[in-house]
């Protein structure tokens, strides 16, 4: 088992290692490769932490190419897909090895994401939680976030690399490639790993840009990817109050409140972001 760990400039990389490295399964099987991406200062260092840490650096810039750095050198029958921000449950390895047992060929795990303080969450943050990663939602519709995948070589070798020419989306499209060649996704809610959520508008906008500008490459491509514009995009999201009153991951008047600003921004973000990259 190889868990790849693409990372740039980020400080809570040596964290998610650790916890990486802390798993249930059987530490002689296990192995992380965290792959630089172009930081100010590489963290060479975290190679220090265990014999079954490598580091290495892929200078082409994307996260996807650093994947694909990993995939070529990984030696284990079943690889991890993770990020360097997530802090993965110790049982995340072997809840997704049960499932590839029982006949799953993609695990998508769960994404539990959180913010800073769940009483006084930023409004970003309070969409987040709800609303972020959500994979049981996203996998019927064949599609989960490299954040938390875990697939059998086999299936690697037969549909490919990552495509490391999109600057976001290639999760999606690998997915997509996945499913198309036979490859079917499995949901599994006890493969589990920790997400923080993002804490400003000016991270949700970083992140609305890059997934829609990766949306119209592969739109350019020929491909015909999810959240076209439309003039539903601008009409005010009335069910935020109520999804709000309902969710079970706020927890008081003051993050539902938040709940209810965070899901305005991101429906105007999101249409203002697609116009950008139209």
């Amino acid at each position: 088992m190889d868990v790849i760990v693409p990372t740039k400039d980020d400080p809570r990389l040596i964290d998610c290692v650790r916890a990486v490295l802390a798993q249930d399964h059987p530490a002689d099987a296990l192995r992380v490769i965290v792959v630089d991406n172009g930081s100010a200062r590489p963290q060479r260092q975290v190679a220090d932490l265990d014999p079954r840490v490598e580091f290495l650096v892929e200078t082409r810039p994307g996260s996807y190419a650093a994947r694909n750095a990993a995939l070529a050198v990984a030696k284990g029958d079943v690889l991890a897909f993770t990020d360097s921000d997530t802090l993965p449950d110790p049982g995340w390895v072997s809840g997704a090895l049960r499932a590839i047992e029982a006949g799953a060929k993609v695990v998508a795990g769960r994404v539990r994401v959180y913010a800073r303080d769940d009483t006084r969450p930023h409004p970003v943050e309070a969409f987040e939680v709800v609303n972020a990663f959500r994979q049981d939602r996203t996998v019927p519709r064949g599609f989960a976030v490299t954040a938390n995948i875990v697939v059998p070589r086999e299936v690697l070798d037969v549909v490919g690399p990552f495509n490391a020419d999109l600057p976001s989306g290639g999760d999606a499209e690998w997915c997509g490639r996945a499913v198309a060649a036979g490859f079917p996704l499995t949901y599994v809610d006890d493969a589990v790993v920790a997400h923080p959520a993002r804490e400003s508008y000016a991270q949700a906008w970083k992140k609305l840009c890059r997934v829609q500008h990766g949306r119209q490459l592969r739109v350019r491509a020929g491909e015909n990817p999810p959240g076209e514009l439309s003039l539903k995009a601008f009409a005010p999201p009335v069910g935020s109050v109520l999804r709000a009153l309902r969710a079970r991951e706020l927890s008081g008047p003051r993050s539902r409140a938040a709940y209810v600003v965070g899901a305005f921004y991101m429906r105007y973000g999101r249409a203002a972001a697609a116009v950008k990259y139209r």
